[in-house]
C-alpha cells in the first residue's frame, strides 16, 4: 500500500507574507529585526497555519490584512498602510489598534500565534538557554523506576494476541457481543 505524502505547506499570498514579516517585526523583541529573523518567524508561521483549524487560519490572515489595510485610517500614517509606515508610526499604530476593545482582542490572539512562532525559532531556543532534552531524560528514567512494572504489565495486556476488543465480553466469540 502507497504512503501518504504530506502535501507542500500553504504558502501565504506575497502581500499577507509582506504583513506577517512587519508585524513580526513590531511584536516580537528586536532580535527580529537586527538577527534578520523575520523570514524564519514566517516560515514558521506559514508552518502554523498548515495545522489550525481551517476558520482559524482564514481568521488570522483576514485579520492581518484588515490591521494592516486600517492603518490608512490611522492620521500618523498619513494614508500608508501598515507595512510602509515607519517604525514609530507602526508601534503607535499597533498600540492603538491593541487599545480597541474587539479589534484587540483579535490582535492580541494574532500577536500571541506571531510571538510564539518566534520563540519556536531553534536560535532563540538556544539564545534563551532552552535545552529540554536532559530533563526530558532525567524524568523519564525517574518514571520508568517508579513505574516501570505497571508500564510493561500494561503495554503486555494491551498487546496480547487474542484478546477482545476493549468492552465486549470475555466469553463472546471473536469479540463479538
Amino acid at each position: 500500500m502507497r504512503q501518504e505524502e504530506n502535501p507542500p505547506p500553504r504558502r501565504l499570498g506575497s502581500a499577507t507574507r509582506r504583513i506577517v514579516m512587519r508585524f513580526a517585526e513590531v511584536v516580537c523583541p528586536p532580535q527580529v529585526r537586527t538577527g534578520g529573523l523575520a523570514g524564519q518567524v514566517l516560515a514558521e508561521f506559514e508552518s502554523l497555519l498548515d495545522v489550525v483549524p481551517p476558520a482559524v487560519r482564514s481568521s488570522a490572515r483576514a485579520g492581518l490584512v484588515a490591521f494592516d489595510r486600517g492603518a490608512r485610517l490611522y492620521l500618523p500614517a498619513r494614508g500608508r498602510r501598515f507595512v510602509h509606515v515607519a517604525d514609530d508610526v507602526a508601534d503607535a499604530y499597533y498600540r492603538a489598534v491593541l487599545a480597541r476593545r474587539g479589534a484587540g482582542l483579535a490582535l492580541q490572539r494574532v500577536k500571541g500565534l506571531v510571538v510564539m512562532c518566534y520563540y519556536e525559532l531553534p536560535e532563540v531556543k538556544e539564545q534563551l538557554g532552552y535545552r529540554p532534552d536532559a530533563y526530558i531524560a532525567a524524568v523519564s528514567q525517574r518514571r520508568l523506576k517508579s513505574y516501570g512494572a505497571q508500564i510493561r504489565a500494561g503495554e503486555a495486556a494491551a498487546l496480547a494476541p487474542g484478546d477482545p476488543v476493549p468492552g465486549t465480553p470475555r466469553d463472546a466469540p471473536d469479540g463479538q457481543p
